[in-house]
């Protein structure tokens, strides 16, 4: 079962694998020096352990033909160094995925139509119209949720649209009271 991983903890992974019930179950047996996986089956065991060392959580030391397990010492100090080094999002980005999704919508309004606004310059150029199928397909870049997306732009007066709801475009500072 030797680790392939020779690289840092990542902290994320290591936080999901201690998620796992029975992952944890084994750890904390191995971390106190005991048998681990005694109230699990063989199998369990064994994907609890697998993940455990694929994480970095824990190594196999084979001696005399026996086989025990120990935490890996500086685990979740290297996994928390690796945190440290990496740049907090800020803006828009930070409710935003890896690929520029939106991954949730802020709390706060200001942040909110900030991302609002954000989609919509990336959607739409100032003076052009586009039809309801055409806007989807440009929103579908940044949601699964595209009705709900375009509905919260048409909302916060960023967009507006025709009242059958057939074209959309960037709504100016002077259109944001009405127009809809």
């Amino acid at each position: 079962m030797g680790s392939d991983s020779l690289t840092t903890p990542d902290a994320r992974r290591l936080l999901a694998a201690l998620a796992n019930t029975q992952a944890r179950r084994v750890f904390a047996e191995i971390s106190v020096g005991g048998t681990p996986g005694s109230s699990l089956s063989p199998a369990k065991l064994e994907r609890a352990l697998a993940l455990l060392d694929q994480v970095g959580l824990v190594e196999t030391v084979e001696t005399e033909g026996d086989v025990r397990y120990r935490i890996r010492e500086h685990a979740f100090r290297d996994a928390l160094a690796s945190l440290s080094s990496a740049p907090s999002p800020s803006g828009v980005e930070r409710f935003l995925t890896s690929e520029g999704r939106i991954d949730r919508y802020p709390a706060r309004e200001a942040d909110r139509l900030k991302v609002l606004a954000w989609v919509a310059t990336r959607v739409l150029k100032t003076s052009e119209r586009v039809a309801e199928r055409e806007l989807n397909e440009r929103l579908a870049r940044f949601t699964g949720d595209v009705p709900m997306l375009r509905r919260y732009l048409v909302d916060s007066s960023i967009m507006s649209r025709t009242s059958d709801g057939s074209a959309y475009w960037l709504a100016l500072k002077e259109d944001a009271d009405g127009g809809r």
